[in-house]
C-alpha cells in the first residue's frame, strides 16, 4: 500500500488539467510574443486572450480515452494492438481527440489511418513506416500520464504498458521520452526527491541522444541560470528548427527537465516557468502538473498561488463513448483506484455515487450558478462534504455542467458527447443544515426547442440537521436537452448546508424524442440532436421525419447514454432507405463495442455482439421489409438477456454477458435511413 495514494492520484489528475488550461490559450504562441504580452505568466489568461477557459483538449481526451484500454482488456492479454484497436473503437474520424493535420503531417492522424487500413500496433507507429520526423513528434508523451497514476510506485510496469500505448503512434525518441516521464511519475509516488528520482530513471534509457540531452540539462542547471537565461539556451541548442515536423519531443522534454530543476519544489515556479517559455505550452504543462501533483502533493498546488478554484475539478474527455465526455479529477480518481485494486489486490476505497467531494478542496464542477443568480458561497468541508453558505438572506444557487457547455466551443478540437442526466431520472441528494435552518429545492436548466435555457424545479424539502437522503424524479422534458443540475438553498444570511453526494444513475423511466426536430430559425441542428454522439456521416434532422441517419464507407453510429445505463430497453419507428444494414444498438461502450439488433439484405433479422473487427451473430431469423415503409423495432437489454422485437412482436433473443452497461442509439450501414419516435424506458421500473 502507498502511503496516500488515493490524493496523491487526486492531486497528479488535477495538476495535469490545471497544466493544459494554464498554457492552452498560448499554445503555439513565439517565445518572444508570451514575453512580451505576459512578461512570466504568472495566472491563467484565457480571459486576457478571450478564449474559453474550459475547452476540449487531445491531452486530456487522449490521456483519459487511450487509458480505456486497461478497462476494456485483461492485462494479460493487453499489447500494443489492443491499445491500437481503443483507437478505433474510441476515436471518430476528423472529430474526436486530436488534430486531424493529414497523412505524414499529423502523428496521430498518420497512426490512425493506418489502423484503419488494417495495420496493427506497433507496426501503425513505426518509424520504418512513417519517418522519423512523425514518428518522435510529442503525442505519445503527452497521453502517458493515466498509466503510472495506476502503476504507482511500480516503475517498470508504468514503462511497459506507456511502451504499448506509445507505439501505437510513436516511435524512436518519442517512446523513450514517455517511457522515462513515466516512470519518473511512478516512482514519485514514494520518492519527493527530484534528484533520486532522475538517478532511479535515467537508469532505464536506452537512447544515447537523448540521455545526453538529459545529462547536459543537469549539469547545465546545476551552475543556477536565471529562467531567462536558461530559455535561451534550450533555444540555442535544442530549438524547434533543430528538429523536422511540427512538435518534436526533444525540445519539450528538454525544456520540461530544466523547469523541474529551477522551479525545484515549488508548483508555482515550475508552472510558470515551463509555460512561459512557449513551444508546446499545454502539453507541457499537463506533463509538469501531474509530476509535480503526484511528487509535491495536494497542498503544494494552492501553496503559492490558487491554481485549484478557476478549474473546480472539471474537464472534457472527448471521444465516441460520449456519455463519458462531462468528466472531473475525481471521476477519473475512481477509474484509477478501481483498476488499481484490480492488478495489486488492494483495498483503497471509494464512494460510488457520481459527486462525492472525497478530497481536499474538491468541487468536481459545482459553482455558483452562472444562470440562475444569487450570492452562494462554496467550499469544501474537511475533504468530505461540498459547503454551501447563504452569503445574504433569501436564495442562493449552485449548479454543475451535465452537458458540455456551448460558451466552451473553441479551437480546433471538437466539443461532441452527450448528457449525463435525462429527464424521468432520479436524483438522489444527501445533504443536511449545517448551520441555521434550511429549505432547498432540485432544478435542471434544459434547452427549449429554440436553444433558449429554461428551469424546471422540485418542490422545497425542508433540510434536516441530520443527514438524509431525498429523491427527485425529474418530470418528462419531451426530450430536451439537459444542460446544468442545480441545487437552490433558502434560508439567512450566513446559514449553511453540507452536502455528502449526488447520484443519478440507471437508464432514464421514459425519454422521447418524437416530432420533427426542424427548427428554421437557428439554422442548425438543436441541442436535442446535438445531444447524440455520431460517427454517422450525416446524422440530423429529416424533413419528414424526427431523425436521419446516413454514412457511407463502413459503419456509423448515432448514440446516446452514459454506461451507467444498464437494464433498460431503446425503440424506434424505422423507415430504411438506401442501406447494407440498419438497426438499433444498445450497451455501446464506444462505436465498435455494442449489442444491436440490425435489419439487412431485405430479409433478415440479427441480434449481433460487436467487438471491434469480430462481430458474433447471438440470433438469427428471416423478416422480409420493404424501402420506406415503417417498422417499429424494440431492443431491450436486461441482465444477460438481449431481446428484439418488430412492430410489438417478438422476434429474437439470446443470452451473452460481454457487455453489462452503456448507452443506445441508431446503426447505418454504407446507406440512410430515417426514424421517428426514440423512446427509451428502465427495464426496472416496467
Amino acid at each position: 500500500m502507498i502511503d496516500n495514494y488515493e490524493e496523491k492520484v487526486y492531486a497528479g489528475i488535477l495538476g495535469k488539467i490545471i497544466g493544459v488550461f494554464y498554457g492552452r490559450p498560448i499554445e503555439g504562441w513565439p517565445y518572444e510574443k508570451i514575453k512580451a504580452r505576459f512578461g512570466m505568466v504568472d495566472h491563467f489568461v484565457a480571459k486576457d486572450v478571450g478564449v474559453p477557459l474550459h475547452v476540449a483538449d487531445d491531452d486530456l481526451s487522449g490521456t483519459f480515452t487511450f487509458f480505456n484500454a486497461l478497462e476494456d482488456y485483461p492485462l494479460s492479454k493487453l499489447g500494443a494492438a489492443e491499445f491500437g484497436d481503443t483507437w478505433l473503437n474510441y476515436l471518430i474520424e476528423e472529430k474526436t481527440v486530436f488534430w486531424w493535420g493529414g497523412l505524414g503531417r499529423s502523428t496521430e492522424h498518420t497512426a490512425y489511418l493506418r489502423l484503419k487500413s488494417g495495420i496493427k500496433a506497433p507496426e501503425s507507429g513505426s518509424m520504418k513506416l512513417n519517418g522519423r520526423a512523425s514518428a518522435e513528434q510529442i503525442g505519445a508523451q503527452i497521453f502517458m500520464d493515466a498509466i503510472p497514476l495506476v502503476f504507482a510506485g511500480d516503475v517498470e510496469n508504468a514503462r511497459k504498458y506507456t511502451d504499448m500505448q506509445a507505439r501505437v503512434s510513436h516511435d524512436g525518441a518519442a517512446v523513450e521520452s514517455a517511457c522515462f516521464w513515466a516512470g519518473m511519475e511512478a516512482a514519485a509516488f514514494r520518492e519527493k526527491s527530484l534528484e533520486a528520482l532522475l538517478e532511479e530513471n535515467l537508469f532505464y534509457v536506452k537512447s544515447k541522444n537523448l540521455k545526453e540531452v538529459f545529462y547536459e540539462i543537469i549539469g547545465f542547471c546545476k551552475d543556477k541560470p536565471d529562467f531567462r537565461t536558461a530559455r535561451a539556451y534550450l533555444e540555442k541548442r535544442w530549438g524547434y528548427d533543430k528538429f523536422p515536423g511540427n512538435c518534436h519531443v526533444i525540445p519539450n522534454t528538454a525544456l520540461m527537465l530544466t523547469v523541474l530543476l529551477l522551479g525545484k519544489d515549488s508548483f508555482r515556479d515550475a508552472m510558470q516557468m515551463c509555460v512561459s517559455a512557449g513551444w508546446d505550452t499545454d502539453c507541457n504543462g499537463a506533463n509538469i502538473g501531474c509530476f509535480n501533483g503526484i511528487r509535491l502533493g495536494l497542498d503544494a498546488i494552492t501553496e503559492e498561488f490558487d491554481f485549484r478554484s478557476p478549474i473546480a475539478d472539471r474537464f472534457y474527455n472527448i471521444s465516441s463513448n460520449g456519455g463519458a465526455c462531462v468528466t472531473d479529477a475525481l471521476q477519473q480518481v475512481k477509474r484509477i483506484l478501481k483498476l488499481h485494486n484490480q492488478i495489486y489486490h488492494t483495498g483503497y476505497t471509494y464512494h460510488p455515487q457520481r459527486y462525492t467531494f472525497d478530497y481536499r478542496g474538491a468541487l468536481q464542477g459545482f459553482e455558483p450558478c452562472p444562470v440562475r443568480k444569487g450570492k452562494t458561497e462554496l467550499s469544501n468541508h474537511r475533504g468530505r462534504q461540498l459547503e454551501v453558505t447563504l452569503q445574504e438572506e433569501g436564495k442562493g444557487f449552485l449548479s454543475v455542467p451535465v452537458m458540455w457547455q456551448r460558451e466552451d466551443i473553441y479551437g480546433g478540437y471538437c466539443l461532441l458527447g452527450s448528457p449525463v442526466l435525462y429527464e424521468t431520472q432520479k436524483v438522489h441528494i444527501n445533504i443536511k443544515a449545517h448551520c441555521g435552518r434550511m429549505q432547498f429545492r432540485l432544478y435542471v436548466i434544459y434547452y427549449d426547442f429554440d436553444d433558449e435555457k429554461q428551469v424546471l424545479e422540485s418542490g422545497i424539502y425542508e433540510g434536516s440537521p441530520a443527514w438524509k437522503e431525498y429523491v427527485w424524479h425529474i418530470p418528462p422534458l419531451g426530450g430536451k436537452c439537459i444542460d446544468r443540475m442545480g441545487i437552490e438553498v433558502i434560508g439567512e444570511a450566513g446559514n449553511r448546508a453540507l452536502i455528502r453526494s449526488v447520484d443519478f444513475r440507471d437508464a432514464p423511466s421514459d425519454f422521447s424524442i418524437r416530432g420533427s426536430l426542424r427548427n428554421y430559425d437557428l439554422g442548425r441542428a438543436n441541442m436535442q440532436l446535438q445531444a447524440f454522439t455520431s460517427s454517422a456521416k450525416e446524422f440530423s434532422f429529416d424533413a419528414g421525419h424526427t431523425f436521419t441517419v446516413s454514412h457511407h464507407g463502413g459503419t456509423g453510429l448515432a448514440t446516446i447514454g452514459t454506461k451507467d445505463w444498464k437494464n433498460y430497453q431503446v425503440s424506434c419507428k424505422a423507415v430504411p432507405y438506401l442501406h447494407k444494414e440498419f438497426g438499433l444498438v444498445i450497451r455501446s461502450r464506444g462505436h465498435r463495442k455494442y449489442y444491436a439488433f440490425l435489419l439487412k439484405e431485405h430479409n433478415t433479422a440479427q441480434l449481433i455482439r460487436q467487438d471491434g473487427e469480430e462481430r458474433v451473430i447471438l440470433a438469427e431469423g428471416s423478416f422480409a421489409y420493404e424501402e420506406l415503409n415503417f417498422y417499429e423495432l424494440t431492443l431491450r437489454a436486461e441482465k444477460n438477456r438481449i431481446s428484439a422485437a418488430i412492430n410489438g412482436t417478438a422476434l429474437l433473443s439470446a443470452e451473452d454477458e460481454k457487455y453489462e452497461n452503456g448507452g443506445c442509439g441508431f446503426l447505418i450501414c454504407e446507406g440512410t435511413f430515417m426514424a421517428d419516435a426514440l423512446h427509451i424506458t428502465n427495464a426496472a421500473m416496467k
